[in-house]
């Protein structure tokens, strides 16, 4: 990685780490977004490291482990649900407040695993077509949206899978039903539609910058 690139990584943590330090200082109703940003920081470090090891059996175990961490990135949506526990109008007082940490830490935490996704789609399908990226965003959206399910309403751990696998297997094979199918299927919509607006919208940007450049 370049200097440049460094530094940018730098910033983002430290951006990351200054949220929680502030989630940590003040008087909020949301101590779990320390933890919730923290595992979502985790797949960006996990892209970090494909990029930065040139064994393909590295590459391939931190893409792994990218992909078992990534769904508590989008898993971060759900939180919105925490507005329950406190008044959901902003005419109440300091629910500003609130609202503005809440709405803080799950945009970071998204960001955070978009941006991890499109390290990973620079690495591997950079030569690849826009229907290849297309086909990758809708599975990274359907297995992350499984992932989710079974975080919020199982209460399963990404981790879960190296210290009690038998415990999620059975208990992913007991949740299947028409209700886990829809919520699977809803947010994936969900989490496809902003992958793909974020990466196609990304390319759009990085296509006007050569343009301006070539004018110049």
């Amino acid at each position: 990685m370049t200097k440049r690139n460094v530094m940018n990584m730098l910033v983002v943590h430290l951006v990351v780490l200054a949220f929680i330090l502030f989630v940590l200082v003040t008087p909020t109703h949301f101590d779990f977004l320390m933890w919730n940003v923290f595992l979502a920081l985790l797949p960006l470090d996990f892209a970090l490291l494909v990029l930065i090891f040139k064994s393909k059996l590295l590459q391939a175990f931190f893409s792994f482990l990218w992909l078992l961490f990534f769904p508590n990135t989008m898993y971060m949506i759900t939180d919105f649900i925490h507005l329950q526990y406190i008044s959901d109008s902003l005419d109440v007082r300091y629910q500003y407040f609130n609202y503005s940490v809440l709405s803080a830490g799950i945009f970071i935490g998204v960001y955070l695993g978009i941006l991890s996704l499109e390290l990973l789609i620079q690495k591997f399908f950079i030569k690849r077509g826009g229907l290849t990226v297309l086909v990758l965003l809708a599975i990274v959206s359907l297995v992350s949206s499984i992932g989710i399910y079974l975080g919020r309403f199982l209460r399963l751990n990404s981790w879960d899978v190296f210290t009690n696998f038998k415990f999620v297997l059975a208990n992913t094979q007991d949740a299947v039903s028409a209700h886990m199918v829809a919520f699977v299927l809803l947010f994936a919509g969900a989490q496809f539609a902003i992958l793909v607006v974020y990466h196609f919208g990304g390319r759009l940007l990085a296509n006007l910058a050569v343009e301006d450049s070539q004018r110049d």
